[in-house]
């Protein structure tokens, strides 16, 4: 077996990254247990599409082992999100956020939160509290399992890779449950444009969250699109093209 010289996690493509552009700034965070690898291919076309300035940040916990991120909670992510926000805010006079699955939770929970910091939100097969009780209940189990096992590269494609966590810390996800439910109850002090796209086939999330945010929040600009040939990790899938195209519009809609 060929042996590889380096972890997974420190290939460039795993590490956080600023694309220089405009004054328009996009923030792009990945998902839970993943590192922006999963995004890169998408915040790339959107760049060269938009002349943005794209940020893709690494979350606390992420990018390491499954016992760094048992080290972190909801708490930890957040800081992580707001403190890419303060950064790129600093450089840039309007700014977007957006992200997958986690990414997209955290994105809605900072424009819920920071309506005079954001400008616009993009929600790409976002969580905000859809949960099947088999799910959950199993977390609260006395003898449960420390680790479960992990949920990365639902990719239709073939021969597509998330680079993720195998495992998942079982006290963990009980955090990421806290703050998926509590950014849905944030939903309706959503007021800017805000783009939701939605997997049909999601292996992860709950399909029935894109409605949802699509009904509670209070933007009078909404967009709610499908991606039908895609699984979970939509940016890594068959509809990664579609997806940097509607993000790039989006972008020129709220700068406009």
């Amino acid at each position: 077996m060929k042996q590889m010289p380096f972890a997974p996690f420190d290939l460039p493509e795993a590490q956080p990254f600023l694309l220089e552009g405009s004054d328009t700034g996009f923030l792009f965070f990945h998902g839970f247990t993943s590192t922006p690898q999963s995004v890169r291919e998408v915040a790339l076309a959107v760049h060269a599409a938009s002349g943005a300035t794209v940020s893709c940040p690494l979350l606390a916990g992420h990018g390491k082992d499954p016992a760094a991120l048992a080290q972190t909670g909801q708490s930890d992510w957040v800081g992580s999100a707001e403190a890419a926000l303060e950064t790129l805010s600093a450089r840039c006079a309007r700014v977007i956020v957006g992200g997958l699955s986690l990414g997209a939770t955290l994105s809605l929970n900072l424009a819920a939160r920071m309506p005079d910091k954001i400008h616009g939100v993009v929600s790409i097969n976002g969580s905000t509290g859809l949960y099947r009780p088999e799910v959950v209940a199993p977390l609260y189990e006395p003898q449960g399992a420390a680790f479960i096992s992990g949920i990365g590269s639902d990719i239709a494609e073939p021969g597509t890779t998330e680079i993720c966590y195998d495992r998942i810390p079982r006290e963990t996800l009980k955090e990421r449950f806290l703050l998926t439910n509590a950014t849905g109850a944030l939903l309706p002090l959503i007021r800017q444009p805000i783009l939701i796209l939605q997997s049909r086939r999601d292996n992860v999330v709950d399909p029935q969250n894109a409605p949802r945010i699509a009904t509670s929040v209070t933007s009078s600009d909404i967009q709610l699109g499908w991606l039908e040939r895609s699984y979970h990790v939509a940016t890594l899938d068959y509809d990664r093209g579609l997806i940097a195209e509607r993000i790039t519009g989006f972008l020129q809609r709220c700068t406009a």
